[in-house]
């Protein structure tokens, strides 16, 4: 259907309902062995608009080049401007066109906007598993014109919006590929890989192919790894947090597929570290008020379970996200239920139990004294099955995921479990041992993500080939981003910038565009590595634990926020000299700069989108370097802080909370000596 208003000419295909037609409906169903669900998800309406009041449209041509040529010679489109429903095995074809006459050295622009509504869609899996009907956009809008309407209406204020984020995001001097990387990932979130459905649900897959999605239930130990949504969209992270939340059992266990499949340990802690850093995303305490008894009886259970003699060292079998189980005493579980504990003990010390912090703190200090004790080979952190107990197990294998508890307390602020120079001398463990420059000769025995001639980091290795074991950890032998962009940002938090930004390099060249549709592992299967910047693969494209890229851009900023208690802090591992970021809080975003010379030091934080209230700044000298006075304007005005300053950190204190609003500024001089 060919429709026209004052400023715009539309054209609009409308499936239509199955009642209208049930007879019909019923026929096809019938005939293409299509089900009557699926066929309801596929009724809808898409609208192709051409924002000008001087088109031309038809509702069907049959022949392209008659169609072109009938256009070139009379400037006109000639065809019916309405027709009904195609006969089967046939497809009508519509056009719209907006001439215009150009003058030398004149240009011109014409928008069109194509917009698509179907209400009906099924989410997730049938047969009542993880089933979800209806797109939550029909809450909002009624049909595919009624989109390309709000649109149009609304076109210069999205287009506008749209071009501030952008623009904010790479006024930053980082890196220009890191920058991508960063930003590019961020198109999983509006990928077939999520999905939000009419009565609310948010639901991720852990990645999504051609035809479906793969891998269903918002999989909590994949999704711990993703962070660019928790920071861009705090609110859906909270949403998510909570339907999580929504199917604990009664004694404290969190499924790993919101109820659809049993627990996983990684999964569990993650889960609690993510209601931290959800907590941390707010601007008060109302979430974690709501939602701290679900953290609660989570932590106590991993402890009841994993650790009943409670001295920090876990026990027992541990499934995880290789979708196998590990046995005893290891330095990647075992760091995550570090910080997961301390996570535990901030919130209880916020609700003012303070014998419940303590009993947590206790397990935390004497876990990371056994764990250093014990897991400390003297390069790198390895693991200590139990015996008599079949499990996958990687022992003396030097593992990406080491030291996964550190990388994610340091995102909350915590400070380490384990000493800095070990976790140095692990990172560079991981470089020596697991960096390759290519993967020539590496057998894939499971799955195959990276091409012969591509760089990265295996997932396994044993320095001493023999030391391998019967049933290693599933996946040792491959290489997946998002474990990756992780093990990146940690060697950025404890000191090791370039070798970081090394590791991130080597999968922006893995994901430059060039297709790569021919890998196969050892057993000839092919798992779509594809090389597409725009969604990393792993268990189907898209993968939602990518989103751990973001890490990236938190670590060379050195950014910590924590939104109730109006805190906002940047140590800038990248330039400290000359630094330009893009940061997110609670209620909006913007940039931070700083600029350091010899005499002095230079902090300004921009507001661009939103607002931020801050109570206090965080920031870091250079080293040996004392302050000797401060100058902090907000918008030209001065403002009155206390300033602290221990070594090389520096806490300036408002006399009286500020609000930074959209288009204003802090800066921060610190003169130095």
């Amino acid at each position: 259907v060919m429709e026209k208003d004052n400023s715009s000419l539309f054209m609009t295909i409308d499936r239509k309902k199955y009642d209208d037609d049930k007879a019909e409906a019923e026929k096809f169903c019938a005939a293409t062995g299509i089900d009557k669900e699926h066929y309801d998800g596929a009724l809808g309406s898409m609208t192709l608009m051409a924002v000008s009041g001087n088109g031309q449209g038809i509702a069907s041509w049959g022949d392209i080049e008659a169609l072109h040529k009938n256009w070139l010679n009379s400037n006109q489109l000639s065809g019916p401007e309405l027709a009904g429903p195609s006969e089967q095995g046939k497809t009508y074809n519509g056009a719209l066109s907006v001439p215009f006459t150009l003058k030398p050295s004149e240009s011109k622009t014409v928008t069109f906007i194509l917009t698509w509504y179907f209400p009906n869609a099924l989410n997730g899996l049938k047969d009542g598993i993880w089933e979800f009907k209806g797109n939550m956009y029909s809450n909002w809008w009624k049909d595919s014109d009624d989109v390309a309407k709000y649109v149009k209406d609304n076109l210069k204020d999205l287009s506008a919006k749209t071009h501030l984020y952008r623009d904010t995001f790479y006024k930053s001097n980082l890196p220009h590929w890191l920058l991508d990387r960063i930003s590019s990932l961020v198109a999983t979130l509006d990928s077939r890989t999520f999905f939000w459905s009419q009565d609310g649900y948010l639901g991720s897959w852990e990645g999504c192919n051609t035809d479906s999605g793969c891998c269903q239930g918002n999989c909590s130990h994949v999704y711990h790894y993703a962070q660019s949504h928790a920071y861009l969209f705090p609110s859906l992270a909270r949403k998510m947090r909570e339907q999580v939340f929504s199917k604990q059992y009664d004694d404290g266990r969190l499924s790993n597929r919101n109820g659809y499949d049993d627990i996983a340990l990684d999964g569990m802690c993650g889960d609690i570290l993510g209601a931290y850093r959800e907590y941390l995303m707010c601007d008060s305490n109302d979430w974690i008020n709501a939602n701290w008894q679900h953290m609660r009886k989570a932590m106590d259970y991993i402890v009841r379970r994993w650790d009943s003699d409670e001295d920090g060292v876990m026990s027992g079998l541990q499934w995880d996200t290789l979708d196998s189980a590990m046995s005893g005493n290891s330095p990647w579980l075992g760091s995550l239920y570090l910080s997961a504990l301390e996570a535990s003990e901030k919130i209880a010390q916020l609700q003012h139990d303070q014998a419940l912090a303590e009993r947590y703190k206790a397990i935390r200090v004497s876990g990371a004294q056994k764990q250093n004790e014990r897991l400390w080979n003297g390069q790198y952190y390895i693991q200590i099955p139990e015996a008599n107990l079949p499990a996958f197990n990687s022992i003396t294998g030097c593992n990406i995921d080491q030291v996964l508890g550190e990388w994610w307390g340091n995102q909350l602020g915590f400070e380490s479990h384990y000493p800095a120079d070990r976790i140095r001398s692990s990172m560079n463990s991981l470089l020596r041992y697991n960096f390759r420059c290519n993967f020539v000769g590496i057998g894939m025995t499971q799955r195959r993500y990276v091409a012969d001639q591509d760089a990265g980091l295996q997932m396994t290795c044993w320095p001493n080939k023999g030391d391998r074991p019967v049933m290693p950890t599933p996946a040792a032998d491959e290489a997946m981003t998002g474990f990756e962009y992780s093990a990146a940002a940690t060697m950025v938090q404890f000191g090791m910038l370039k070798e970081g930004l090394m590791v991130t390099k080597s999968l922006y060249d893995r994901y430059d565009g060039r297709l790569r549709d021919d890998l196969t592992d050892m057993a000839g299967a092919n798992w779509g590595y594809s090389g597409n910047p725009f969604g990393d693969d792993e268990c189907g494209k898209f993968y939602g634990r990518a989103l751990s890229v973001w890490s990236m851009l938190s670590a060379c900023q050195g950014h910590y926020y924590n939104g109730p208690e109006k805190i906002i802090g940047f140590d800038p591992q990248w330039q400290p000299e000359d630094h330009s970021s893009f940061f997110t809080a609670a209620q909006g975003w913007g940039s931070f700069e700083q600029k350091r010379s010899s005499a002095s030091q230079t902090d300004v934080i921009t507001v661009v989108y939103g607002k931020l209230d801050i109570a206090e700044v965080r920031l870091a000298v250079a080293q040996d370097r004392k302050v000797s006075s401060s100058n902090i304007k907000l918008s030209g005005k001065s403002v009155s802080v206390e300033l602290v300053q221990d070594a090389d950190k520096v806490v300036l204190k408002f006399k009286e909370p500020v609000t930074i609003d959209a288009d204003e500024a802090l800066k921060i001089t610190l003169n130095l000596n």
